[in-house]
């Protein structure tokens, strides 16, 4: 009787953490990988710039920049997708940054 009362409040203490921890969204995660190309497409100079800011002002709170050309859009991407949540971006903030860092990108 003591395991199992010991097993539920450590199984209960596991799903009260896990809900502690935040998950890109639903938009967030169904992004796909685009290029340059299909990006500036989708956004203006200025959108462009404004995800330059966010990424500099929100991702730089917690550890040291990487450089938008060291990684491929494809890294960036996957990346992305586990840090904006962190980063507690809201959906648009988070496809700024996303259109700033894969305009920037090297090439794949």
């Amino acid at each position: 009787m003591k395991k199992l009362k010991t097993s539920m409040i450590v199984g209960l203490g596991i799903a009260t953490l896990a809900g502690c921890f935040p998950k890109a969204s639903e938009v967030i995660r169904s992004l796909p990988v685009e290029n340059k190309e299909q990006i500036l497409a989708k956004y203006n100079q200025a959108e462009i710039a404004e995800g330059q800011v966010l990424f500099t002002s929100n991702c730089a709170k917690c550890h040291k920049l990487k450089e938008p050309e060291s990684r491929t859009p494809e890294q960036w991407n996957k990346t992305l997708k586990r840090m904006i949540p962190k980063a507690k971006l809201n959906d648009r903030d988070g496809q700024l940054v996303r259109a700033y860092l894969i305009v920037n990108a090297k090439e794949s």
